[in-house]
């Protein structure tokens, strides 16, 4: 399945040069959340989670995450820019030039404050 895959995604780029996705489908899981699953339902889980960056690591396509805001609790939610074979080069720049026009590195969440204790 993955030659199949391989031609169908590389098609993709005759015509587009970088996919942008959202990183994961879902707000974080909490803490523990998956600590009593089978190996076999965390991995359905995490697929479940991340429905647009499992095949893309599966067939061993570049991408690279990055920040895209945060969801109204507060939690960072990111986004992913994903290329055909050897774009390492133009994901790192694309990536490069997101952070220096939005400024990730000058934000910072709002503390989360809880009752429970630390996990």
């Amino acid at each position: 399945a993955e030659t199949v895959l391989h031609r169908r995604i590389g098609r993709f780029f005759e015509t587009y040069d970088v996919v942008l996705s959202p990183t994961t489908a879902a707000p974080p899981p909490r803490i523990g959340a998956l600590l009593e699953l089978s190996g076999f339902a965390t991995d359905r889980a995490m697929i479940a989670a991340c429905p647009y960056a499992w095949p893309w690591n599966v067939l061993g396509w570049p991408g690279i995450s990055v920040p895209a805001g945060v969801t109204s609790a507060g939690l960072p939610v990111g986004a992913q820019l994903l290329g055909p074979a050897n774009s390492e080069p133009l994901l790192l720049s694309l990536a490069a030039q997101l952070e220096a026009e939005l400024r990730w590195h000058e934000r910072w969440p709002e503390p989360l404050v809880t009752d429970s204790p630390a996990v």
